[in-house]
């Protein structure tokens, strides 16, 4: 049986990509954030939390999946303490900040340096 599959212009690429709202873009890394806790309930492994922002022998600024600003190599503008996901040729953001314990979702954006350079100059480090 053949079934047709929902593409939008600009969609899902590469593979297939991630079909999600921005909202719960923001519960995926609101649960990074939380290193795998949702609720006070563990939904993940902690260590695997651990890992994802574990830096990549061969390439420092890369985990699991995961961009690491630590030497702000990715967004020069924005705090070394965070880490995106992020698709669509930057286009698409998760931005986790663990440092100011700040998740940001941001989708179709242009200027994301600016707005994660100015929303955590709004917030100050715990």
């Amino acid at each position: 049986m053949d079934r047709g599959v929902p593409v939008v212009s600009g969609g899902a690429h590469w593979g297939g990509g991630l079909w999600i709202s921005a909202l719960d873009l923001a519960r995926i890394g609101q649960l990074c954030l939380r290193r795998g806790q949702w609720g006070g309930h563990p939904l993940l492994s902690g260590r695997w939390a651990e890992e994802m922002w574990r830096p990549c022998p061969l390439k420092p600024n890369y985990g699991l999946s995961w961009w690491l600003n630590d030497h702000r190599t990715v967004w020069h503008k924005a705090p070394s303490t965070g880490r995106c996901a992020r698709g669509n040729g930057g286009g698409h953001l998760l931005w986790v900040d663990p440092a100011r314990d700040l998740v940001v979702s941001s989708r179709w954006g242009a200027e994301v340096e600016s707005l994660l350079a100015e929303v955590s100059a709004a917030i100050e480090p715990l």
